[in-house]
């Protein structure tokens, strides 16, 4: 059976899905995704869900103002509705999310994280917690970290752990800046989907920023990246079909129908699928259930892709940043990819490599950095050539090019990582915990840009 008032869906639904997604090129727009840790400010351990200081009493709060609303799982407040398109959403391991909503620019983006940061700021204010971003958590365990109590999680976590080692640490212990950009149609979503996964492997390494783990170097300058190498390999990673020339939405939609399902929702209530391919569910059924849209949206939610497409596509591969950087990740991909000339200059640094050597590149930055080496050659010099063409895509199109200055200041000036930065920082505080939870804090850290000049 379907969902009340679900119409089930076929091939030709899913494919005429993406058209869906074309924008015209005055209405594309960029999104943010900002997850952050909630931590004690004392200890900068993993503040909790439940509680009387715990994340669902912070959405509580936050419902005083009017811009959102609740939206409830068993009666219980798991998630907040902008009335902007907007949401806030709460991780596996409570990290809190914003999902901005589509901004004209990025001037709009800044104001609009700054403003949720005062959010956070002013509910919190005598918790004496804070957020930090950080792609790995800092400082507690995996193992202390309790699992969100929310019905997707609980079939999801098990799942994974039958297809990856480290898929409860990807889930609890990780952390991520994501950026939502539009497409005008078919040859311009798969042109950017290509160029954006031909280089999420250089732009990891530019933002590499998770090199600490139980309050100590973890031997990674991006561990979040190795993490999510090791969470389920049907769904995560790069997909070596998007390099070919004449990729299309079908192949994409091919792939999609090919990754096991996790669940499905009837009358509220989830329902485990147990790996059965998309494509078989929607051709043949499964346990007296047919596929629908809103399956397919759900099933959508699953794929862990470094690039994903929906109606829009959302690039996935930068750890979480501090506050003086965080903005330096939509400025890098808005320069890149809605420019047409640094999209092409962009594609041309990595167009002709093997997919045998993007899954060593994508393997090593995790490590290595911006040292990490593709046919014997450092990627420090392609990265700082990538920071140069996302400037002057940026300039072209009148968009804020200096917020790209902190990225510049490490890549250009150091040829440094932020997370070489961090572990620099980190001994010369003699390892102490205050210093670092300031430096990567959202309350305490450098502001961040309220509105145009």
């Amino acid at each position: 059976m379907s969902a009340p008032g679900a119409v089930p869906i076929c091939y030709d639904d899913l494919l005429h899905y993406f058209d869906e997604g074309r924008k015209p090129a005055a209405a594309l727009r960029i999104g943010g995704e900002y997850e952050l840790f909630g931590i004690a400010a004392d200890s900068g351990k993993a503040i909790p869900f439940e509680g009387r200081r715990g994340v669902r009493r912070i959405l509580e709060r936050m419902l005083a103002d009017a811009n959102w609303s609740p939206l409830c799982e068993a009666n219980q407040l798991i998630c907040l509705i902008g009335r902007d398109d907007s949401n806030i959403t709460i991780e596996p391991g409570a990290q809190i999310e914003l999902s901005g909503a589509p901004q004209a620019n990025l001037w709009a983006v800044a104001s609009e994280l700054s403003h949720y940061v005062e959010q956070l700021r002013a509910v919190t204010r005598d918790w004496h917690i804070d957020f930090i971003g950080i792609g790995m958590h800092p400082f507690s365990r995996t193992d202390a970290i309790p699992f969100v109590d929310k019905c997707r999680y609980a079939i999801m976590a098990p799942y994974l752990k039958e297809k990856g080692r480290l898929s409860e640490a990807m889930m609890k212990a990780t952390a991520t800046v994501q950026v939502n950009l539009d497409y005008t149609n078919e040859a311009d979503a798969m042109e950017k989907l290509r160029t954006a996964m031909g280089i999420t492997s250089v732009v990891s390494a530019i933002f590499a920023h998770s090199p600490l783990s139980a309050g100590r170097p973890n031997g990674f300058l991006t561990r979040r990246e190795h993490v999510w190498r090791h969470t389920d390999p049907d769904r995560c990673g790069l997909l070596p079909f998007v390099f070919e020339q004449d990729a299309s939405f079908e192949d994409y939609l091919r792939y999609a129908l090919q990754v096991p399902m996790m669940f499905v929702v009837r009358d509220q209530r989830w329902i485990p699928m147990h790996g059965i391919l998309f494509g078989d569910f929607m051709a043949r059924g499964h346990a007296g259930l047919r596929a629908t849209r809103e399956d397919w949206d759900l099933h959508q939610s699953t794929l862990f892709p470094e690039v994903r497409l929906k109606q829009y596509l959302e690039v996935r591969g930068a750890d979480a940043q501090p506050p003086h950087l965080v903005l330096a990740v939509p400025a890098l991909w808005t320069g890149i990819l809605y420019d047409p000339e640094a999209r092409r200059a962009a594609w041309e640094l990595v167009r002709d490599w093997r997919i045998e050597e993007r899954q060593a590149l994508h393997r090593d930055i995790c490590r290595e950095g911006l040292q990490a080496r593709v046919r014997g050659t450092p990627l420090l010099g392609m990265a700082q050539e990538l920071i140069r063409i996302a400037g002057d895509g940026l300039r072209r199109q009148g968009e804020a090019s200096d917020l790209l200055a902190p990225i510049e200041a490490l890549v250009l000036k150091q040829g440094k990582t932020p997370a070489e930065i961090l572990l620099e920082k980190w001994d010369a505080w003699h390892h102490d915990v205050s210093r670092l939870i300031r430096y990567c804090s959202y309350f305490e850290g450098v502001a961040l840009a309220k509105e145009a000049p």
